[in-house]
């Protein structure tokens, strides 16, 4: 397959970016609130999957909490920077796609954890394929972790940004958000909904009331500001923000 502008601009990343923390987003505060809902899901038996691994800086995480990792990237050169800088323990580091079935084993893992991978792909119909392909992967009643980011919430924040005079977030033009209902029936063909998480209060936070105290042409990207509100959109996030949330997690059991 044809490396797109967007897989093209991850391998360039993995190359320019000096902060191992940073390699796969820049957000570390979003990145943190995301991993506290992974690690809640995982066993230390389980033998996972990581999709989109990237620079494998949450790899080395994961491989501490469960007995092994498979993870995998579609860029070469994220997949090199793993290998060099976290070296494998009890994990594996590999090329591959998850567009391709033949990426993995069918129903191999009791679990896989798949972040911001989707948004990443071409269109709708990419990300339905590695939906499939994702299930495909999984052991029945094994887990997938989800975490995503849907049109859904920009488009309740940008609600919110008009009433009160600020111009609308535009999604990074590397990326393809669907709306959440596109997706589900091809979720909930395949899983069952066990739990799901949002970054609501976060994003309320840092893209409502941060651009409205220092102004909306002087926001600092994943600044000081990220940390300070850190605590509060970890012990406050209730479930009437969901509407507001650029990013939403399930936890997924493969169906039978």
């Amino acid at each position: 397959m044809n490396k797109s502008s967007t897989d093209l601009h991850w391998s360039e990343r993995a190359l320019k970016e000096k902060d191992n923390a940073k390699v796969n987003i820049g957000d570390t505060v979003q990145r943190d609130l995301e991993l506290d809902f992974i690690f809640t899901q995982l066993s230390a038996a389980n033998r996972i999957l990581e999709v989109g691994c990237g620079n494998g800086y949450v790899t080395q995480q994961l491989r501490k909490k469960v007995k092994h990792v498979d993870a995998f990237d579609y860029s070469e050169n994220m997949i090199e920077r793993a290998r060099s800088t976290y070296g494998e323990e009890n994990n594996r580091f590999f090329h591959g796609s998850v567009l391709s079935r033949a990426t993995c084993d069918t129903r191999t893992y009791d679990a896989a954890i798949c972040v911001r991978v989707l948004i990443n792909l071409r269109d709708l119909s990419e990300q339905i394929t590695a939906i499939g392909n994702l299930a495909y992967w999984l052991k029945p009643g094994a887990k997938l972790i989800l975490i995503e980011g849907f049109r859904d919430g920009f488009d309740s924040l940008n609600a919110v940004r008009t009433d009160c005079g600020m111009p609308a977030l535009r999604p990074a033009p590397i990326n393809y958000y669907s709306y959440l209902d596109e997706l589900k029936g091809q979720i909930t063909s395949l899983f069952e909904i066990a739990s799901e998480f949002h970054t609501g209060m976060f994003d309320f936070l840092t893209r409502v009331v941060y651009p409205a105290l220092v102004g909306p042409n002087q926001i600092v990207a994943s600044g000081d500001f990220h940390h300070k509100i850190e605590a509060i959109a970890r012990m406050y996030n209730p479930q009437e923000f969901q509407k507001l949330a650029r990013v939403r997690g399930f936890a997924l059991v493969r169906r039978e």
